[in-house]
């Protein structure tokens, strides 16, 4: 029988070299077992439109686009996002004027939410102004659809970041190796 001694070290008091090493071996057991994309799209807020946007409507409550987290994407190179069963509008009034329609017009239309747009169906004849608005509001909708899939890209990204992983590593106390593997 034999005994074997192995020192283990916090990250802190890991040198510098061995930080790296640490780091990687985080970042490559988070590339085999993550749920970072699940975590992305289970945000309460990600289909919200941005703070500087909503604060300006006096009743606006949360949420106003409810995120039941029926979300479908991919950020390989056919980056595409789907949303269609993912928003539940919770005032489509609200959400309508935050696409920037008036209440004159809302009275004319009604609207359909596509897997990254939306479609407005009108019931009376429009001008050539409010044509003009609904297709604004169309454009502003696929702005915020692709906003959402930057956001979670964003967030996904910087899960495998090194700041994250020395987070992820202080939060759980990792130990390590003096050369940095994970004890």
């Amino acid at each position: 029988m034999r005994t074997i001694e192995t020192k283990v070290y916090s990250f802190n008091e890991l040198s510098e070299e061995a930080k790296q090493k640490a780091i990687e071996t985080i970042r490559n057991i988070n590339y085999e077992y993550n749920d970072f994309a699940e975590w992305a799209i289970d945000d309460c807020s990600l289909l919200e439109p941005m703070e500087k946007e909503i604060s300006k409507f006096k009743n606006y409550d949360f949420p106003l686009i409810k995120n039941n987290r029926k979300i479908y994407f991919s950020l390989d190179r056919n980056r595409y996002i789907d949303i269609s069963r993912a928003m539940e509008i919770q005032d489509d009034k609200m959400f309508l004027n935050w696409l920037g329609i008036d209440n004159r017009l809302i009275d004319k239309i009604s609207f359909e939410i596509g897997k990254d747009t939306i479609d407005f169906e009108i019931q009376l004849e429009l001008t050539e102004i409010q044509e003009q608005k609904l297709e604004r509001a169309k454009e502003k909708f696929e702005d915020h659809c692709e906003d959402i899939l930057n956001r979670i890209e964003n967030d996904i990204d910087y899960r495998f970041s090194d700041e994250a992983i020395i987070e992820d590593i202080e939060a759980n106390d990792y130990e390590f190796t003096e050369e940095g593997k994970r004890y």
